[in-house]
Protein backbone atom coordinates (compact mmCIF):
# COMPACT_ATOMS: atom_id res chain seq x y z
CA UNK A 1 0.00 0.00 0.00
CA UNK A 2 1.09 2.94 -0.66
CA UNK A 3 -0.23 4.84 1.84
CA UNK A 4 1.77 4.78 5.11
CA UNK A 5 2.61 5.21 8.73
CA UNK A 6 6.36 5.14 10.33
CA UNK A 7 6.68 2.35 12.68
CA UNK A 8 9.09 1.60 15.49
CA UNK A 9 9.70 -1.58 15.79
CA UNK A 10 13.29 -2.41 17.37
CA UNK A 11 12.98 -0.88 19.98
CA UNK A 12 9.33 -0.60 20.35
CA UNK A 13 8.45 3.14 19.99
CA UNK A 14 7.25 3.86 23.50
CA UNK A 15 11.05 2.79 24.23
CA UNK A 16 12.76 4.93 21.56
CA UNK A 17 15.09 7.14 22.50
CA UNK A 18 16.10 8.33 19.14
CA UNK A 19 14.61 7.34 15.46
CA UNK A 20 16.70 5.40 14.13
CA UNK A 21 16.03 4.09 10.69
CA UNK A 22 17.54 0.93 10.89
CA UNK A 23 14.46 0.01 13.69
CA UNK A 24 12.01 1.65 11.70
CA UNK A 25 9.74 0.65 8.73
CA UNK A 26 6.83 2.06 6.65
CA UNK A 27 3.26 -0.28 7.37
CA UNK A 28 -0.15 0.64 6.01
CA UNK A 29 -2.78 1.91 8.05
CA UNK A 30 -4.20 -0.98 8.52
CA UNK A 31 -1.22 -2.72 9.95
CA UNK A 32 0.21 0.30 11.89
CA UNK A 33 -3.36 0.01 13.77
CA UNK A 34 -2.28 -3.48 14.62
CA UNK A 35 0.50 -3.18 16.26
CA UNK A 36 -1.44 -0.42 18.29
CA UNK A 37 -3.75 -3.01 19.61
CA UNK A 38 -1.47 -4.98 20.34
CA UNK A 39 -2.48 -7.93 17.46
CA UNK A 40 0.86 -7.45 15.56
CA UNK A 41 4.33 -8.49 16.84
CA UNK A 42 7.20 -6.70 16.59
CA UNK A 43 9.13 -9.91 15.77
CA UNK A 44 6.88 -10.38 12.30
CA UNK A 45 7.17 -6.52 11.61
CA UNK A 46 11.06 -7.33 11.33
CA UNK A 47 10.68 -10.16 9.12
CA UNK A 48 8.46 -8.09 6.61
CA UNK A 49 11.15 -5.37 7.02
CA UNK A 50 13.62 -7.24 5.72
CA UNK A 51 11.61 -8.47 2.53
CA UNK A 52 9.08 -5.90 1.73
CA UNK A 53 5.91 -6.71 0.34
CA UNK A 54 6.46 -3.25 -2.22
CA UNK A 55 9.72 -4.82 -3.19
CA UNK A 56 8.60 -8.13 -3.80
CA UNK A 57 5.85 -6.64 -6.35
CA UNK A 58 8.21 -4.17 -7.53
CA UNK A 59 5.43 -1.25 -6.98
CA UNK A 60 3.06 0.40 -4.15
CA UNK A 61 -0.53 1.08 -5.26
CA UNK A 62 -3.68 2.55 -3.54
CA UNK A 63 -6.90 3.70 -4.95
CA UNK A 64 -8.25 7.66 -6.19
CA UNK A 65 -11.52 8.07 -4.49
CA UNK A 66 -14.16 9.63 -7.23
CA UNK A 67 -17.87 9.27 -7.68
CA UNK A 68 -20.18 8.76 -10.29
CA UNK A 69 -20.31 12.35 -11.63
CA UNK A 70 -17.82 14.16 -14.14
CA UNK A 71 -14.50 14.89 -12.46
CA UNK A 72 -12.04 17.98 -12.62
CA UNK A 73 -8.75 16.61 -14.34
CA UNK A 74 -6.39 19.96 -13.67
CA UNK A 75 -2.66 19.39 -15.34
CA UNK A 76 -0.50 22.14 -14.27
CA UNK A 77 -2.27 25.08 -15.93
CA UNK A 78 -4.98 23.63 -17.46
CA UNK A 79 -8.31 22.34 -15.95
CA UNK A 80 -10.37 19.24 -17.97
CA UNK A 81 -13.72 18.85 -17.12
CA UNK A 82 -15.72 15.88 -18.31
CA UNK A 83 -12.94 15.19 -21.32
CA UNK A 84 -12.55 11.78 -22.44
CA UNK A 85 -8.81 11.96 -23.71
CA UNK A 86 -7.00 14.67 -21.51
CA UNK A 87 -3.70 14.61 -23.49
CA UNK A 88 -2.67 12.87 -26.43
CA UNK A 89 0.93 12.10 -27.59
CA UNK A 90 1.35 10.65 -31.17
CA UNK A 91 -1.89 8.80 -30.84
CA UNK A 92 -0.96 7.38 -26.99
CA UNK A 93 -3.13 8.28 -24.21
CA UNK A 94 -1.52 9.96 -21.60
CA UNK A 95 -4.58 10.37 -19.45
CA UNK A 96 -8.28 9.15 -20.00
CA UNK A 97 -11.21 9.10 -18.26
CA UNK A 98 -14.08 6.14 -18.69
CA UNK A 99 -17.71 6.94 -17.60
CA UNK A 100 -18.54 4.45 -14.61
CA UNK A 101 -19.30 0.87 -15.53
CA UNK A 102 -22.75 1.04 -13.30
CA UNK A 103 -24.98 3.32 -11.95
CA UNK A 104 -23.62 4.60 -8.42
CA UNK A 105 -20.11 3.69 -9.51
CA UNK A 106 -17.13 5.65 -9.96
CA UNK A 107 -15.60 7.23 -13.20
CA UNK A 108 -12.63 5.92 -14.48
CA UNK A 109 -9.39 7.12 -14.71
CA UNK A 110 -6.45 6.06 -16.33
CA UNK A 111 -2.84 6.65 -17.12
CA UNK A 112 0.61 7.30 -17.05
CA UNK A 113 3.20 10.34 -16.08
CA UNK A 114 6.90 9.93 -16.38
CA UNK A 115 10.19 11.86 -15.77
CA UNK A 116 12.94 14.05 -18.06
CA UNK A 117 13.98 10.39 -19.14
CA UNK A 118 10.92 9.30 -20.58
CA UNK A 119 10.61 6.24 -17.47
CA UNK A 120 7.28 6.12 -15.83
CA UNK A 121 6.94 7.46 -12.58
CA UNK A 122 3.32 6.94 -11.85
CA UNK A 123 0.91 4.46 -13.70
CA UNK A 124 -2.80 4.94 -12.97
CA UNK A 125 -5.37 2.11 -14.22
CA UNK A 126 -9.53 2.65 -13.49
CA UNK A 127 -9.11 4.84 -10.39
CA UNK A 128 -5.90 2.52 -9.11
CA UNK A 129 -2.28 4.53 -9.05
CA UNK A 130 0.68 2.51 -8.64
CA UNK A 131 4.51 3.35 -8.22
CA UNK A 132 7.71 1.79 -9.21
CA UNK A 133 10.11 1.07 -7.04
CA UNK A 134 12.74 2.37 -9.43
CA UNK A 135 11.64 5.60 -7.66
CA UNK A 136 13.93 7.10 -5.46
CA UNK A 137 11.01 8.30 -3.32
CA UNK A 138 7.83 8.01 -2.96
CA UNK A 139 6.15 10.20 -0.41
CA UNK A 140 2.88 10.44 0.79
CA UNK A 141 1.65 13.32 3.52
CA UNK A 142 -2.04 14.05 3.22
CA UNK A 143 -3.56 13.84 -0.03
CA UNK A 144 -0.04 15.14 -1.50
CA UNK A 145 1.84 12.42 -3.47
CA UNK A 146 5.66 13.67 -4.50
CA UNK A 147 7.60 11.45 -6.46
CA UNK A 148 11.25 12.07 -6.30
CA UNK A 149 14.18 10.76 -9.02
CA UNK A 150 16.99 11.78 -6.88
CA UNK A 151 17.62 13.88 -3.98
CA UNK A 152 15.70 17.39 -3.99
CA UNK A 153 14.71 16.29 -7.91
CA UNK A 154 10.69 16.03 -7.64
CA UNK A 155 9.51 14.59 -10.69
CA UNK A 156 5.65 14.33 -10.01
CA UNK A 157 3.34 15.98 -7.54
CA UNK A 158 0.06 15.06 -7.43
CA UNK A 159 -3.00 15.66 -5.06
CA UNK A 160 -5.73 14.23 -4.53
CA UNK A 161 -9.14 16.03 -4.06
CA UNK A 162 -11.74 13.28 -3.36
CA UNK A 163 -14.45 12.35 -5.03
CA UNK A 164 -14.75 14.98 -7.51
CA UNK A 165 -11.23 16.35 -8.49
CA UNK A 166 -7.34 15.63 -8.75
CA UNK A 167 -4.50 17.75 -9.52
CA UNK A 168 -1.15 17.40 -11.17
CA UNK A 169 0.77 20.16 -9.27
CA UNK A 170 4.36 19.42 -10.99
CA UNK A 171 5.23 18.07 -13.57
CA UNK A 172 8.63 17.31 -15.75
CA UNK A 173 8.53 14.69 -17.98
CA UNK A 174 9.42 13.53 -21.73
CA UNK A 175 7.45 11.54 -23.85
CA UNK A 176 7.89 10.34 -27.44
CA UNK A 177 9.59 13.32 -28.32
CA UNK A 178 8.06 15.59 -26.61
CA UNK A 179 8.74 18.04 -23.07
CA UNK A 180 5.94 18.94 -20.72
CA UNK A 181 6.74 20.63 -17.77
CA UNK A 182 4.37 21.73 -15.30
CA UNK A 183 3.61 23.78 -12.22
CA UNK A 184 0.10 24.99 -10.63
CA UNK A 185 0.11 27.93 -12.65
CA UNK A 186 1.00 26.86 -16.32
CA UNK A 187 1.88 23.66 -18.60
CA UNK A 188 4.73 23.78 -21.05
CA UNK A 189 5.24 22.06 -23.93
CA UNK A 190 8.29 21.85 -26.41
CA UNK A 191 9.92 19.31 -29.17
CA UNK A 192 13.40 20.67 -28.54
CA UNK A 193 13.99 21.64 -24.68
CA UNK A 194 14.93 25.09 -25.58
CA UNK A 195 11.76 26.79 -27.72
CA UNK A 196 8.27 26.20 -25.41
CA UNK A 197 4.54 26.60 -25.75
CA UNK A 198 3.05 27.73 -22.48
CA UNK A 199 -0.41 26.80 -21.32
CA UNK A 200 -1.69 29.19 -18.56
CA UNK A 201 -5.21 29.52 -16.63
CA UNK A 202 -6.66 27.48 -20.21
CA UNK A 203 -10.09 25.17 -19.34
CA UNK A 204 -11.65 22.76 -20.91
CA UNK A 205 -14.72 21.01 -20.59
CA UNK A 206 -16.83 17.80 -22.26
CA UNK A 207 -14.42 17.49 -25.21
CA UNK A 208 -12.99 14.11 -26.96
CA UNK A 209 -9.49 15.05 -26.92
CA UNK A 210 -8.38 17.87 -24.96
CA UNK A 211 -4.88 18.24 -25.85
CA UNK A 212 -3.54 16.49 -28.82
CA UNK A 213 0.55 16.79 -29.83
CA UNK A 214 1.41 15.07 -33.26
Amino acid sequence: MAYYDYEHFEPDFKDAKEHNPEGMTLLCMQCNQKRARGTLSAATVARANANPKCKQQGFASELFDFGPEPIEVRFAGVSFIDCRVLIQVKGIDLLSVRPPEAPGTPVLLSGFLADTTGATTLKIVDNVWSAGDENWDVEVVGALIKIRRGPGDIALQVRAIPPHAIAIERVDMQFEGYFLKGDEESLRISRDGKNWNTFSSVGMRGCGVGISLL
